[in-house]
This record gives structure tokens, sequence and C-alpha cells, in this order.
């Protein structure tokens, strides 16, 4: 899975440097993590949309038995010889 980039201090800093690079001379930390917020609010939204949407299929009954689905994928990626 994904590092939470919200809380990745690497991330952070990054974006940071980006911000202070072009900011006008009144930019403030309150501004920087406003910015910082909003940014990843779009993240962890598509995230959500995601999650809900996998529980949405999973409610309605479209699941594959796990044993099934690596049996397939085996097939797809190691076909059987030809007779």
């Amino acid at each position: 899975m994904q590092t939470d980039r919200f809380n990745d201090p690497v991330a952070f800093r990054d974006f940071l440097d980006a911000k202070l690079a072009g900011a006008p001379p009144d930019f403030t930390l309150h501004d920087a993590l406003a910015q910082w917020e909003l940014e990843n609010q779009a993240d962890r939204g598509e995230s959500l949309a995601a999650v809900r949407r996998g529980f949405e299929s999973l409610e309605a009954g479209k699941t594959v038995d796990a044993f099934e689905f690596v049996e397939r994928m085996r097939r797809k990626i190691r076909p059987l010889p030809p007779r």
C-alpha cells in the first residue's frame, strides 16, 4: 500500500520547498498547511470512493472465490500447453 502522503514528512518538505520558491513575502505557515491539507483531501477522496465502490460490489454479490481467482491468474500467467 502506498504511504499516506498527508503524513509523509519528505512529501511535505518537497511541497513546502515548491511553495516557498514562488511564494509572496506574506506567505505563512498557516497558508502552507491549509494548501497541504486541501491538496491531500483530493487524494483521500479518491481513495474513499474506491473503497466505497469495493463495498458496493461486495454487497451486490460481485465476488469471486479466492481459489478460483488464483487458478485463473495461474492459467493466465502460465497457460497450459496445447493438447
